[in-house]
């Protein structure tokens, strides 16, 4: 309660400042200027930000210019002289006006009301190109328009970044990138609560209709937050700032059920501007699975067989919003309030059979269990973030203080009954809640001082503190009689506590065709976890240092070539410090480990970039070594039951290849692909030590034409991989999509199928000295198919009055970058 009264009177003061700094004030007029006030043709509203420049009427130089404010006035000192000036802004006609005198007799010349006109052929142009970029690649980043892949249509997050090149999603939910799972993801370019406490679970409540795009990092600068050793991933959602009312609104029904709507609405006036994204979901999924053991332990000469099916559903009711307002005090002071509120509520019914064999195959007993959960997921979270702009170009100061609130309640019921060839049988009643928490905060402030147009120095600082809960509690009523009794083994309480503090500086330059950056991060971390029960505690206090460096040369106005590398750590997440044990499935259990230590990753790259007319092709190799690797270990416990838990290795050393191609055969066909092929050594002793090599891609063909249809089919591979215990599987996916514009292109209606031929099932093969285990699983059972409708509210399709700029890329504002 505190953060939402700190952010209410911060919001009231800041209208009350923003309203102040727009009364009139008197002001000396400039001695000679050039005024006048630009409105739009038809409505006289003002027109703020667009470009006046101001030419000699003689030899046409240009001597000086200005933005319009947000009243659309602009007023331009000049000295005495005959001029002609042109204002521009972005998806407008140019204006001109000529014959403009200023002298001692005429100081201030005044152009009165100035009309512009929107450009319609030059929308029109804009709407196609916008339409046929999926996959916009630069040298340092690569960049994914999630609205315009049709594959993502009615999918979660977790199921956009699984539909990415370079990005894996597991059947836990698990992220990787190029093969790593120690990567960092964050929305609109800083840590979420709109994620979640688990991550993977977040995601997949996340509704992927409020995203806008999804930002790939792989070597990231000094400038980002050190976290994740394979890159950053950030999710950038939807946000406009254009004049007046706009919007966009959906709804979508699909089978299995998933079926919704959202709304992102935009309204801005004067010196004001309002957003807010909504979006609600009614998911049920279907899953099924199974896992074959075989234990054959030569020390107690005991071997038998335990065949467990799996049949799941997952059913939830989950909403998002967001919603703030940008004040502009001026054109160069914006102050941006928002909060965002996340609630699902969960039901997920899992049903196991398990059959147990001894050496001989013959069948001793059989087990049912039914697993009847209930989740509630609520987060809140508020943010106040400040840009200001100097009147030196490039000279920029951004403030950015967020707030987090998150509660999870996981509450399931166990019947589970056993029985046995005599026809007796044994029945277990049991039930668990999970109770957790976690409150963030986050205050950072960047700089960046530019010294001419090339040479410029950033600087920043950044603290980061959050505080964790988790109590988890297992109850049995051995009797059946009603009255249950704790299970002390399987009942903890653990608190984490972890606050990190960083600062950088860069710097960086260009001369002719070379450009470079040099940086440094620094960053302390204070993290401890204590396990009540037993009163232990795990205390971490370190400093890290981060250096990045790249150099890129130019070689042509297509073609550039790019060397970097960077530093960067992975530290334990919250999941895999916890000790608690999953108890859905008591002979498949997972564990955490409180004494895990942080990786840290070198990692080097170097790629080769061309924009061409019709294309864009990118070719990279990277390297990255890690130490003290993270990994998911398979034990044997007690009879019959397996656990998984996370261990520090020693090193790993990883080697790729990767290229992005994508080209534009006709103005209506287009073709992307994406391969990336590495190699990866792990050594983690004489048991545990790995070597794999393989391949994963992506390919995707487009059809557009704006008077039929727009249509879109993408496939993905995955080859076998070795692991430290065994092997993972290949895999493989194709989905198809097809839209249509209606309402002279105000709405449109689409369609897609995941999973055509139903082949997106996960595989895995783990052999250790006393056990071996085969499993299969499939999130959704079969093809999924989702159509939905789409209404634009005055406002072109993919449209950006803003200047074509979606946020200031380098302070978080959907740039991602802090």
């Amino acid at each position: 309660m505190k953060g939402k009264g700190l952010l209410f009177i911060i919001y009231l003061l800041a209208l009350l400042v923003g309203a102040y700094s727009q009364a009139p004030k008197e002001a000396a007029a400039p001695k000679f200027a050039i005024k006048g006030k630009l409105v739009l043709s038809g409505t006289n509203d003002p027109v703020e930000f667009a470009t006046v420049s101001i030419f000699n009427e003689s030899d046409s130089s240009l001597v000086t210019g200005g933005l319009t404010d947000v009243t659309g006035t602009f007023n331009v000192p000049v000295k005495p002289g005959d001029y002609y000036i042109r204002i521009q802004f972005m998806g407008f006609e140019d204006v001109m006006l000529s014959g403009i005198k200023v002298s001692k007799a005429n100081p201030v010349y005044n152009a009165g009301d100035v009309e512009i006109r929107e450009n319609e052929t030059l929308l029109d142009e804009v709407v196609v190109q916008g339409e046929r970029t999926e996959m916009e690649l630069t040298l340092d980043k690569k960049v994914y328009n999630i609205g315009k892949d049709l594959s993502n249509l009615g999918g979660s997050a977790s199921d956009l970044l699984a539909n990415l090149p370079s990005i894996e999603v597991d059947v836990d939910g698990n992220v990787s990138l190029r093969g790593s799972e120690n990567v960092q993801i964050l929305v609109d370019g800083k840590p979420s609560g709109l994620i979640g406490l688990s991550g993977s679970g977040g995601l997949e409540q996340l509704q992927g209709n409020i995203v806008e795009r999804v930002e790939i990092i792989t070597n990231p600068s000094a400038r980002y937050d050190a976290e994740g050793g394979a890159g950053i991933i950030n999710i950038i959602l939807k946000k406009d700032r254009s004049k007046g009312f706009n919007g966009s609104f959906q709804v979508q029904a699909g089978y299995p059920a998933n079926n919704g709507g959202s709304l992102n609405v935009n309204y801005r006036t004067g010196w004001i501007n309002w957003f807010v994204n909504y979006g609600v979901t009614y998911r049920k999924s279907p899953g099924q699975g199974f896992t074959d053991n075989y234990f054959d332990n030569p020390v107690t000469d005991s071997t038998y067989y335990i065949y467990q099916d799996n049949e799941r559903e997952r059913k939830s009711l989950s909403q998002n919003i967001r919603f703030g307002s940008d004040i502009y005090f001026n054109p160069k002071n914006v102050l941006t309030l928002s909060a965002s509120y996340r609630n699902s509520d969960g039901n997920n019914i899992t049903e196991t059979g398990y059959t147990f064999l001894d050496r001989n195959e013959n069948e001793f007993a059989n087990r049912f269990r039914l697993d009847d959960e209930d989740e509630d997921d609520v987060n809140w979270q508020y943010e106040v973030l400040f840009n200001r702009d100097f009147k030196r170009s490039g000279q920029k100061l951004s403030v950015n203080v967020q707030f987090q609130d998150s509660k999870e309640t996981e509450i399931s019921a166990f019947d589970d009954v056993t029985n046995f060839p005599d026809a007796s049988s044994e029945q277990l009643i049991q039930r668990s809640q999970n109770d957790n928490g976690e409150e963030r905060s986050l205050f950072q402030i960047d700089y960046i001082h530019p010294f001419n147009k090339a040479a410029k120095f950033e600087v920043g600082m950044r603290y980061n503190g959050r505080s964790i809960f988790n109590d988890y509690v297992v109850e049995s009523d051995s009797t059946n009689s009603g009255t249950f009794e704790e299970v002390s083994s399987l009942t903890n309480d653990f608190k984490f506590e972890e606050r990190v503090f960083a600062t950088y500086a860069i710097l960086s330059n260009k001369f002719e065709l070379f450009s470079w950056q040099l940086g440094l991060r620094a960053e302390h971390t204070d993290m401890e976890t204590f396990l009540i029960q037993t009163s232990e505690s795990n205390n971490q206090n370190y400093w890290s240092f981060f250096p990045s460096a790249s150099v890129t040369y130019s070689y042509s106005d297509i073609s550039s070539v790019q060397m970097s590398y960077s530093r960067r750590i992975s530290r334990p997440r919250f999941r895999n410090l916890n000790p608690f044990l999953t108890y859905s499935n008591p002979l498949s259990l997972y564990t955490g480990n409180p004494n895990l230590q942080p990786q840290f990753t070198d990692s080097y790259e170097v790629g080769i970039l061309q924009n061409r007319k019709s294309s864009s092709i990118y070719m990279g190799v990277y390297y990255r070594h890690t130490t003290d690797v993270v990994q998911r270990i398979q034990l044997q416990g007690e009879e019959g039951v397996t656990i998984r838990r996370p261990e520090n290795l020693a090193v790993s050393n990883d080697i790729g290849i990767e290229a992005n191609i994508s080209h534009d055969f006709t103005k209506a066909f287009r073709m992307t692909s994406n391969i990336n092929f590495y190699n990866s050594k792990t050594d983690g002793g004489e048991t545990l030590s790995a070597e794999a090599t393989t391949v994963s891609t992506r390919m995707g063909a487009y059809y557009r034409n704006s008077k039929l249809f727009n249509a879109q089919l993408t496939w993905w591979y995955r080859a076998p991989q070795n692991t430290p215990q065994g092997t993972r599987k290949s895999i493989s996916s194709m989905d198809l999509g097809i839209s249509k514009d209606v309402f002279k292109n105000n709405g449109t209606i689409s369609m897609n199928v995941r999973d055509v031929f139903n082949t997106r099932n996960y595989r895995g093969e783990t052999i250790t000295d006393t056990f071996t285990s085969y499993s299969e699983f499939q999130w959704r059972r079969g093809p999924t198919a989702v159509v939905s409708f789409t209404y634009r509210l005055n406002q072109k399709k993919q449209r950006n009055r803003d200047g074509g700029n979606r946020g200031d890329e380098d302070f978080g504002d959907g740039g991602g970058e802090f």
